[in-house]
């Protein structure tokens, strides 16, 4: 059973794909807003079969999957950043639902955007695909391209688009894409809450058999103004979120699929490269003021390169999304000693104007989970305590945060204490079964959306994010 329910999760395991025979639910809608219903009219008017899905979105706890073996990975998830997915609830958690898509299909997702955030964005992905007859389905969790972000989301008011009515149709099809505004216009909602999330069949394998690849449909967002509005957003998003799947019952006459959009370039030109000497300063300094250490390098180096990698050479990419660069160190073990440690430094991305956030965060290897971490907002002014000499006028744009599990009495401003495993609210238990900290760890590293391009900075315009690892 657990190979079967590791073999169909998505960002977490889903257990059933888009077919309707397996989605039927009773028919009422958890939105209030009797649009959704009219809207559901006007898409059979329009000739679709529609398929309400029930209680379809909303958060996963990834750490608690992953701990308890409903899952290999957490699919390097960012620590303090919560997910939300088209979804479905599996033994009391909520899993993912993959969905497979006919060239003519559309999936219909109805709800409102974050309240103030950082970061949001919705991403769909091909999770996973045919890997010949009697193998196993190859997991390659790679997105379709751009996100639908903060950035470029269709809202009523797009220069604050938090807290919005949005509409996303996820569809290969342009008949079908069309049908659908126009259902959702005539049931009342206006145009400008519209959006479309391209699903190209030049890379995706669109059916229904079990050849044809499954797909998941994520939203992720990070850094909230006020947490409470956040948690709120999160605990009440299956009641006004709405999903719904619509196909035809008969294949329609022509088709008309999307080309692959044009993809967002990354890059502007402009380099974080003249902060290098006050990096390598801040380096020398940092191991000076730790006597009595032996002190082990550890240089990042690219983790996840970008959803054509995917689909070119079948590599995983865990739920990648272009909006960010994706990071890593290699593999080390903390160590037993409470006084061994960790200083993570490098170039506060966010302070350069190359990231709208960047952050570091200290992961499980072999589960891929994200156990803690710190965000740039939260590494201002930690290079003060260091004598950079000449470059002293640069610290305000490097970061050094030390990460230990026994901080000493030090203040969270200066040092991340990591205790345990963190499962959140799972009701398997508040433990993790199948790793600890004894286990092979790395540091993640992530730059998210230049605000100069709408997109990740490039990888070769920033600095990559350092740590040393001290040992007794």
């Amino acid at each position: 059973m657990k190979a079967k329910i590791m073999l169909f999760t998505i960002l977490l395991t889903g257990l059933v794909a888009a077919n309707p025979a397996f989605a039927q639910g009773d028919g009422k809608l958890h939105v209030t807003d009797k649009r959704v219903v009219v809207f559901q009219k006007q898409l059979e008017q329009q000739g679709f079969k529609v398929t309400h899905w029930e209680d379809a979105f909303g958060p996963v706890n990834l750490a608690c999957w992953v701990c308890n073996g409903l899952t290999d990975t957490a699919f390097g998830n960012n620590a303090a950043a919560p997910y939300q997915v088209i979804s479905e609830p599996y033994e009391g958690v909520r899993v993912g639902r993959e969905m497979q898509l006919e060239p003519y299909d559309a999936v219909i997702f109805i709800g409102k955007t974050p309240p103030p955030v950082a970061y949001f964005s919705y991403t769909g992905f091909v999770y996973s695909r045919y890997n010949g007859d009697g193998k196993d389905r190859k997991q390659i969790f790679s997105s379709i391209g751009d996100t639908i972000n903060h950035s470029r989301i269709n809202t009523i008011d797009k220069k604050h688009p938090f807290d919005k009515d949005v509409i996303i149709v996820m569809t290969a099809d342009q008949g079908t894409n069309a049908s659908v505004l126009n259902a959702a216009m005539r049931a009342g909602f206006p145009q400008s809450i519209m959006n479309t999330m391209v699903v190209p069949s030049s890379v995706v394998k669109l059916g229904k058999d079990e050849k044809a690849d499954t797909l998941i449909f994520v939203e992720r967002m990070y850094l909230p103004a006020n947490q409470d509005d956040l948690n709120n957003y999160m605990d009440t998003s299956s009641q006004w979120a709405s999903v719904l799947y619509v196909t035809y019952p008969e294949k329609p006459a022509k088709l008309d699929p999307y080309p692959t959009p044009q993809m967002l370039v990354r890059g502007t030109g402009k380099t974080e490269t003249d902060l290098m000497p006050a990096l390598d300063r801040l380096e020398s300094e940092i191991v000076t003021a730790n006597p009595g250490y032996q002190a082990e390098k550890l240089q990042s180096g690219i983790w996840l390169l970008e959803w054509l990698d995917g689909f070119q050479r079948g590599t995983n990419l865990i739920g990648e999304c272009r909006d960010t660069v994706y990071l890593k160190t290699a593999d080390f073990k903390l160590g037993s000693n409470p006084e061994d440690f960790l200083v993570v430094f490098g170039v506060n991305h966010e302070a350069t104007g190359k990231a709208t956030y960047s952050n570091f965060t200290l992961y499980h290897a072999a589960m891929e989970l994200g156990l803690a971490g710190k965000n740039s907002r939260e590494i201002i002014g930690t290079v003060d305590r260091y004598d950079l000499g000449k470059y002293q006028a640069m610290s305000k744009q490097l970061y050094a945060f030390k990460v230990a599990r026994d901080c000493g009495g030090l203040p969270a401003t200066d040092c991340l204490e990591v205790k345990q495993i963190p499962v959140g609210n799972c009701p398997f238990g508040d433990c993790c079964p199948r790793g600890s900290l004894d286990d092979d760890l790395f540091l993640g590293f992530r730059a998210y959306v230049e605000p100069e391009t709408g997109v990740g900075p490039y990888w070769f315009e920033i600095l990559w994010d350092r740590a040393i690892h001290f040992k007794k």
